[in-house]
C-alpha cells in the first residue's frame, strides 16, 4: 500500500517547484553569399551572348539611289559659271504666264497637238520616270524662271525627256504664284510637249512632271546614244567642267 504521507509530500514538492519558461530559439538567417564582381570582358561576353559576328570584308547592301533634286540656287550658280552663251535662249513672259491664276490644289494638265493621250496618261501615272528635277521653294519669280530654263537646258543637253519641277503651293493674293508662273512658262517653251501635276509620291499638286521633245541627233555630247544612256542610268544633274 502506498504511504499517504509520501503521496502528500510529493504533491507539495510539485506545487513548490519553480516553473522554467520555455525559451524560443530565434531562427538564425545565414547571409547570402555575395556574387563575385565580373570583369568588363565577362560582362561584354554575357551581353553579346548569341550574337553573330559580321564579316568585315562583306559591305552592307547599298540602298537604291534616287535622282538628286538640286535647289534653284544650285542651278543658277551653275548657269552663271557656264556662261549664258551655252544655254538655249528662250524668252519667257511673266505677264503672259500670270494671266490665268492657278489655285494651290488645282491639278495641272497640258499637252500640245500631236501628243497622244496614252503618253499623257503614262506621265500622270508615273510610268515615265523623271531624271532631272529642281526645287523652287524660297525663290523669287526671276530666280524661279531662270532655274526652270536652266533645268530644261540641262535636260536637252543630257538627252532627258522627263523632268520634275517642285513649285509648291505658296499663295500671293489668293493664287499660287510660282505654280501659276511655272504652268504659264512651260506653255511658252516649244520643247515642252506636255506636263501634269505629279503623283502623291512625287509631290502631288505641289510639283509638275514635264514631257520634253527628244533632242535631235546633232552630234552634241548630250545627243549621242551612249551619252544619253549614261545620263539616264545616272539620273542626276552633274556640274560641268569638273
Amino acid at each position: 500500500m502506498k504511504d499517504p504521507l509520501l503521496t502528500t509530500l510529493r504533491r507539495q514538492l510539485k506545487a513548490e517547484a519553480p516553473v522554467v519558461p520555455a525559451v524560443k530559439t530565434a531562427a538564425v538567417s545565414v547571409p547570402a553569399r555575395a556574387e563575385p564582381e565580373l570583369s568588363d570582358e565577362e560582362l561584354f561576353a554575357r551581353a553579346t551572348r548569341g550574337a553573330r559576328r559580321m564579316d568585315a570584308a562583306v559591305p552592307p547592301p547599298s540602298r537604291p539611289t534616287r535622282p538628286r533634286k538640286p535647289d534653284a540656287m544650285t542651278l543658277l550658280r551653275r548657269a552663271q559659271a557656264e556662261g549664258g552663251d551655252q544655254r538655249e535662249q528662250v524668252p519667257l513672259s511673266d505677264t503672259v504666264a500670270l494671266q490665268a491664276g492657278v489655285a494651290p490644289e488645282a491639278v495641272l494638265s497640258f499637252k500640245r497637238n500631236g501628243v497622244q493621250e496614252r503618253q499623257l496618261e503614262q506621265l500622270k501615272a508615273g510610268k515615265l520616270p523623271w531624271r532631272h528635277a529642281v526645287d523652287l521653294h524660297g525663290c523669287t519669280l526671276e530666280q524661279a524662271r531662270e532655274a526652270v530654263l536652266q533645268l530644261l537646258d540641262e535636260a536637252r543637253r543630257d538627252g532627258i525627256t522627263v523632268v520634275k519641277i517642285v513649285h509648291g503651293k505658296g499663295q500671293v493674293n489668293g493664287q499660287a504664284l510660282l505654280k501659276t508662273a511655272v504652268s504659264g512658262w512651260l506653255r511658252q517653251v516649244p520643247g515642252v510637249l506636255a506636263y501634269v501635276s505629279a503623283s502623291p509620291r512625287d509631290g502631288g499638286t505641289g510639283a509638275v512632271l514635264v514631257l520634253l521633245k527628244r533632242p535631235r541627233e546633232t552630234g552634241t555630247p548630250g545627243d549621242h546614244p551612249e551619252k544619253r544612256a549614261a545620263a539616264d542610268a545616272d539620273g542626276a544633274i552633274r556640274p560641268r567642267g569638273v
